[in-house]
């Protein structure tokens, strides 16, 4: 067995000299340099970030605008995505444009096929009937009508935007093999494939749909098995069997979901041909309730803004009823070399995917790269129409370029005569915002700790001992009083 004085010396002298005081100073020393170690290692594993303003040393003369954008009320027709210079109406040359639009019902969902405005196939019939003619030659009449239903059929299949572009219309089943609902499908549509394709063996010549403008055209009906060929069907997008579709030699698309009978697919197919490009749908009631503009443009890196004109269509608008109400989904500046994804510069960026906001401070940066998104615009009045001001700033971070902006709007008041546009006003600043990461190497970590725990052991240290020098002070004096007493008592006199 230890003595009490041999346990005492595998104790702190805290515990030893005052149990209360010096232990409960100890404690709170170990919890304080806990506390400081944990802090040190988390600052340690996660690094913060600073900022630094400099004038923009951007080389690249180009931007890209992403959008995303639907227009409730005024048909693809009529939407035309025009960029204009900051200061007037002269038109700014794009350096490359890559969008589409495409028709939306009153819910806001999207219908029918998606449409390039940029390239008008409709007035290059001529080149269309050269292509044609070419790829005829080339990959032959059999191999470009024949059917996709099997890769082992004894034909090459080896390109299916060649049976597109070999076409006017081309009008594909999607299925798989092991779909229920394809098989019962199956003797519907291969009456109906012997009714529009026709059969040069017995005769029977191929029907012909009526266009817009009166000339007659043929719809190629083909089937395509997603089994065999399931690359094809992947980037189609087929995610659902049997799915219809028809198309045109430009690659654009509309999409049949109505009632899987004869009369009606005919009567669809009869209708659709008749449409011009924009906005085909399958239910001619909800036929371009509205329009989705998607896509992305590359402009010159100069003010300018982007503008979604509204009457430059087909149709004659009624001014007074022009509604340009409009919800962004997406709406983002980045460099051209992004790409379609536009979102290589964001990576490099500090985000919202933090433990705790003391070791994020700079993780409202990502906030401000697409802060329209998800926001409606809807106007209380006609004639009125959104201004929409951007003040765009290039951010830089690990090499790559991002762009944050800050938003202001208004509501622009028109005369009656006037129509309304939707626009958005960008103004690139002359200065760039550097994103730098904090880090800090080993051995100033391993500095760093050392210093900080042995202050925070010296200055708890240095209070205890005062504190323990005024306990054993005021112990002295109730000594020494007491002794007092007891030798003399209390002197009243």
């Amino acid at each position: 067995m230890m003595t009490s004085t041999q346990k005492a010396r595998w104790l702190p002298k805290d515990f030893v000299e005052v149990s209360q005081t010096g232990g409960l100073l100890t404690l709170v020393t170990y919890a304080i340099m806990l506390l400081v170690f944990m802090s040190e290692l988390s600052s340690f594993l996660s690094p913060g970030y600073s900022t630094v303003m400099s004038l923009d040393k951007h080389g690249s003369d180009a931007l890209q605008i992403n959008f995303d954008v639907d227009v409730h009320d005024i048909e693809c027709r009529n939407l035309k995505i025009v960029v204009f210079a900051q200061n007037n109406e002269e038109k700014i040359s794009t350096f490359g444009e890559d969008f589409w639009l495409r028709s939306i019902d009153s819910s806001g969902k999207t219908f029918g096929m998606a449409i390039k405005p940029m390239t008008d196939a409709e007035t290059d019939d001529s080149d269309h009937q050269k292509q044609m003619k070419e790829l005829l030659a080339k990959d032959g009449k059999k191999e470009l009508d024949a059917d996709w239903s099997d890769s082992h059929d004894g034909f090459n299949h080896q390109s299916f935007d060649h049976v597109l572009q070999a076409h006017d219309f081309t009008f594909i089943n999607f299925f798989a093999g092991w779909c229920g609902h394809c098989q019962q499908f199956a003797p519907e549509w291969d009456k109906m494939a012997l009714t529009v394709n026709g059969d040069e063996r017995v005769n029977v010549p191929a029907q012909l749909f009526n266009d817009r403008d009166g000339k007659p055209r043929q719809v190629r009906m083909i089937k395509m098995n997603c089994v065999d060929f399931q690359s094809i069907c992947r980037e189609k997008g087929i995610d659902a069997y049997p799915m219809l579709r028809l198309y045109k030699a430009d690659g654009t698309f509309s999409i049949y979901d109505g009632k899987r009978g004869e009369v009606e697919i005919m009567r669809w197919i009869e209708r659709t041909i008749k449409m011009k490009s924009y906005g085909w749908g399958s239910h001619h009631e909800a036929f371009e309730k509205g329009c989705n503009a998607k896509g992305r443009l590359q402009v010159p890196r100069v003010p300018g803004h982007l503008e979604l004109t509204v009457g430059d269509g087909d149709q004659n608008l009624n001014t007074r009823m022009i509604n340009v109400s409009h919800s962004i989904k997406h709406l983002s500046f980045s460099d051209p070399d992004d790409g379609r994804y536009h979102r290589k510069g964001w990576a490099n960026l500090p985000n919202d995917d933090c433990p705790t906001a003391f070791f994020c401070a700079h993780a409202d940066v990502t906030k401000h790269l697409s802060p329209l998104d998800g926001r409606n615009f809807l106007t209380q009045a006609f004639h009125q129409a959104y201004i929409h001001d951007l003040k765009v700033v290039s951010t830089v971070a690990g090499g790559k370029t991002s762009y944050q902006f800050k938003y202001t709007g208004r509501v622009s008041t028109l005369a009656e005569d006037k129509i309304p546009q939707a626009q958005f006003h960008y103004d690139i600043e002359p200065f760039s915002i550097n994103v730098k990461r904090d880090e800090k190497r080993w051995y100033d970590f391993g500095t760093s700790l050392c210093a900080i725990l042995g202050g925070a052991f010296v200055v708890m240290r240095l209070i205890s001992r005062f504190t323990l020098g005024v306990v054993k002070t005021v112990d002295g004096k109730k000594g020494h009083r007491g002794a007092s007493i007891a030798a003399g008592g209390l002197n009243y006199d």
